[in-house]
């Protein structure tokens, strides 16, 4: 599991917009799990491609940005978002950091829809399945992080396990999106091979990616000046 090498000294609950998304997160997970048939909430609010392109329930575009499969799934977002969105905020302030998150949770999703009408044969089967989780906004938040901070320092464990290793930011980032790219492409021959929507993985990296690019080209680097208290 991925860690900060170095505290970056940005104080996280000053990030207003970061602890109410997490916080949000963790609600609406509680909630799922007061269900008691434990699909109510999936079947309303959850995002399916076939709805959308019939025009139905287009609110789940936001709500399944909010809403696990389990406790695993949430504890690993979870996790990464507060690793890399204070960094995020910070720098871009609230309004455009808010903005970037729900854009490229849209992305993500859109993406996804859209990859079921390439998948041949299966596409339409897949366009029936629920989809849900943060994991497209948080990827869109990868691609920030990779273009304003790709100097900073990452600790994972090392192939054995039994140590961590230091690595770039950018290093870390730009692996895991072409193993994410690489899984999406290889879902198109064959579908069923992994639950994740690799496709919404991919789609919100790139919104993210280029909303931050093109921030970066307005400011420079102003952002890595601003009080971090």
């Amino acid at each position: 599991m991925v860690i900060e090498a170095e505290s970056d000294k940005i104080p996280f609950f000053k990030q207003y917009f970061s602890v109410a998304i997490l916080v949000a997160n963790v609600i609406v997970f509680i909630w799922q799990l007061l269900d008691p048939t434990g699909q109510m909430q999936i079947e309303n609010y959850a995002f399916v491609p076939a709805e959308f392109f019939a025009g139905q329930k287009l609110w789940t575009l936001i709500t399944s940005m909010f809403m696990h499969g389990d406790i695993v799934h949430i504890i690993m977002n979870m996790w990464f978002f507060i690793i890399i969105t204070d960094n995020c905020e910070h720098a871009m302030g609230h309004v455009l950091y808010f903005i970037t998150y729900l854009v490229s949770g849209l992305c993500g999703s859109l993406l996804h829809a859209l990859s079921t009408l390439i998948i041949p044969v299966w596409g339409p089967i897949l366009a029936d399945i629920p989809s849900l989780g943060a994991s497209g906004a948080i990827f869109g938040l990868m691609g920030v992080y990779l273009i304003l901070y790709p100097g900073n320092k990452f600790y994972l464990p090392s192939a054995t396990g039994t140590s961590m290793r230091k690595v770039s930011a950018g290093y870390f980032i730009i692996t895991y999106f072409i193993a994410e790219l690489s899984y999406a492409i290889y879902s198109i021959y064959a579908p069923f091979g992994s639950q994740t929507a690799h496709f919404a993985h991919v789609g919100g990296f790139i919104a993210g990616a280029i909303i931050a690019g093109i921030f970066k080209g307005v400011k420079g680097t102003s952002y890595k000046k601003k009080p971090k208290s």
